[in-house]
């Protein structure tokens, strides 16, 4: 497990198949170093199931759901599938002016996890 740091915010991970169970001490370094960077990417881990993606999620916390964006394409009732593409995702998802999933609510998310499958190389929005 290597962390290399991005810029000022932010750093790659290495090391780490997020696929497999982790053991314990290498989960609490994980959340360790999610708040001690702000944002840790980990590439190239492939296809993260939706339950998997929810252990993961669940070593911050309780996960909060989102009743409302449900798609046919996630099975996982925790999982919020957004895309471009109406078929693959719930798509012109958003608020207008700044936002950061859960940052105007009352109580802010602390944490946001995400499974990027494809990225547009520019014109990009979340």
């Amino acid at each position: 497990y290597r962390t290399k740091p991005l810029s000022n915010v932010g750093a790659v991970v290495d090391g780490v198949d997020l696929n497999r169970p982790l053991p314990d001490e290498l989960v609490s370094k994980i959340v360790q170093d999610t708040f001690e960077h702000s944002l840790l990417l980990f590439k190239g881990q492939g296809v993260v199931s939706g339950d998997r993606q929810c252990e993961i999620s669940r070593w911050f916390g309780e996960i909060e759901s989102n009743p409302f964006a449900k798609h046919p394409r996630s099975p996982n009732t925790d999982v919020f599938r957004v895309s471009n593409v109406r078929e693959e995702g719930c798509t012109g998802v958003g608020r207008t002016g700044w936002h950061i999933d859960g940052s105007f609510m009352d109580c802010p998310y602390q944490v946001s996890c995400y499974h990027m499958h494809a990225v547009p190389e520019r014109g990009a929005t979340t």
